[in-house]
């Protein structure tokens, strides 16, 4: 089942996206519109417990592998999660302007701690390998620059929120790829 959990992870959290993020058209729509509309809120909630719950799974269980103890990562981590939850349980709505931008607040704050949290681990892997480090460094830099030029080119759309997840993904699976050679060394 070890072996089957990080692989779950990593296909369920971009097709749970994609279905979702697809119920309306991404180009008009982003996850949490979609998701504030009465017929979609209960969705929306559970993906992104679900979603929130996986990515810190997934990625706190690579840093115990890595005996990676740094604990602000791991405090970065743990506050992501709890980001994306109240991201999806705080209504986006025009009538309530405070909350929608709460809402937004813990979206990019989501985000922040998050790329902050795998920022930290890619420098502690560059005490083991300044290779892998800058590769994953390049890595999660085409996640944060490929999501925010595409909400800069598009606007504000569900299409920057679909690559940021499904780039995100890769980037894990590609990550725990390329540390299988040096499990011994970690």
């Amino acid at each position: 089942i070890c072996g089957i959990w990080p692989f779950f992870a990593v296909v369920v959290i971009p097709l749970y996206t994609y279905l979702f993020g697809t119920n309306e058209s991404p180009f008009n729509y982003t996850l949490s519109m979609i998701g504030n509309q009465m017929e979609y809120r209960l969705r929306f909630i559970i993906w992104g417990v679900v979603t929130g719950f996986l990515l810190t799974f997934y990625i706190a269980r690579m840093y115990v592998m890595k005996s990676f103890s740094h604990p602000r990562a791991h405090r970065l981590l743990l506050w992501s999660h709890i980001f994306l939850v109240l991201t999806v349980i705080i209504p986006a709505v025009d009538h309530l302007p405070f909350l929608k931008g709460l809402h937004a607040l813990m979206a990019v704050l989501f985000g922040l701690s998050l790329i902050t949290s795998l920022y930290l681990f890619i420098r502690f892997l560059g005490e083991i390998d300044e290779h892998i480090s800058f590769r994953s460094g390049r890595m999660l830099l085409i996640v944060l620059l490929g999501s925010i030029g595409l909400f800069f080119l598009l606007g504000n759309t569900g299409i920057f929120e679909l690559f940021f997840f499904f780039s995100l993904a890769v980037f894990l699976a590609v990550l725990r790829i390329w540390l299988k050679p040096y499990e011994d060394r970690l």
